[in-house]
């Protein structure tokens, strides 16, 4: 058995770290567009898997779906956005 953290403790951590400070700041400067947290809380589940890697296969398989879900949600936000733009 290792001693201290495993990947996947670190990872839950340094995401959970990202999220706090990620929706204090923009609380703190009065976002109150949901899309704007879930794009900035979809990008630092990027950021913390690649700051993090590797995991075992069957975390990474789980963190890829996770991340497949994240990406189309992500999609539809900018193409939304962009859309607003164009009109």
């Amino acid at each position: 058995m290792e001693l201290g953290l495993e990947r996947i403790e670190i990872f839950l951590i340094t995401y959970a770290c990202l999220v706090v400070s990620t929706v204090f700041v923009l609380s703190y400067v009065s976002v109150t567009q949901i899309d704007v947290y879930v794009a900035a809380l979809a990008i630092e589940y990027f950021v913390a898997i690649l700051a993090t890697s590797p995991h075992t296969p069957v975390e990474t398989r789980r963190e890829r779906v996770l991340g497949v879900m994240l990406m189309v949600v992500f999609g539809a936000i900018v193409i939304e956005r962009v859309l607003a733009l164009l009109k």
